[in-house]
């Protein structure tokens, strides 16, 4: 699995009217074998807008994006495709349904129908929450809801999944839990990338990157 942006450049209105550069001549390559990449910086350096780049729901950019040596053009059914196929995405705010139950929002992102409901309790039982899966969504903890959100993703097979922030709102004890969640992930043979500001989380990743003055520069402050 292949990720690549080259010379990628993002600007975005300010409330004010006036236009602000996120990144500019940006570079980016993740490659084989699976991975977890910890992008860093401050808020609002652009890397939740990084992330949707790579997930295809922000086409407003300028440069190259490809995918497993294939550019990514900006045609709707075919970022549609992408997505469904090969990118697993964890919102902020985990974008779960409350009201149903955490089997019932894994399954939602299931695309083979057929082996949904088997497939979406299968990846709650390797998060460690297959007891909760009848459980809705909000009886359960953050912790116990990232994971809904995680399995979510991990259900579709994809080969990288993104994650904004995903450690957030939670305490040390749940984000071990979700730190152990991504080596189960890598062990399954899926990439992440991962846009977080906590060090715990870029510690234990295999690659730190920092989204600053609007270039991605590895840990040793050298540009990529």
């Amino acid at each position: 699995m292949t990720v690549e942006l080259l010379s990628v450049g993002k600007r975005i209105k300010e409330p004010n009217g006036e236009t602000r550069v996120l990144f500019d001549d940006l570079d980016f390559r993740l490659g084989r074998p699976p991975s977890a990449v910890a992008i860093m910086g401050r808020s609002g350096s652009g890397k939740t807008s990084l992330l949707r780049i790579i997930a295809g729901l922000d086409t407003g950019y300028t440069g190259t994006y490809t995918f497993e040596g294939e550019t990514v053009d900006r045609d709707a059914i075919r970022l549609s495709r992408l997505r469904w196929s090969s990118i697993g995405y964890v919102t902020q705010r985990f974008d779960l349904l409350d009201d149903r139950s955490a089997l019932r929002n894994v399954m939602f992102g299931c695309p083979d129908r057929r082996t949904a409901k088997e497939r979406s309790q299968e990846c709650l039982e390797r998060l460690g929450i297959g007891s909760l899966a009848r459980k809705r969504v909000k009886q359960l903890s953050g912790g116990e809801a990232q994971r809904v959100a995680i399995a979510r993703a991990m259900v579709k097979r994809p080969r990288v999944i993104l994650a904004d922030e995903p450690t957030g709102s939670l305490d040390p004890e749940s984000e071990d839990r979700i730190l152990g969640v991504f080596e189960i992930v890598k062990s399954m043979g899926t990439s992440l990338i991962i846009a977080t500001h906590s060090e715990r989380v870029a510690e234990r990743s295999d690659r730190i990157l920092h989204l600053s003055d609007s270039h991605l520069c590895d840990s040793a402050d050298n540009t990529l």
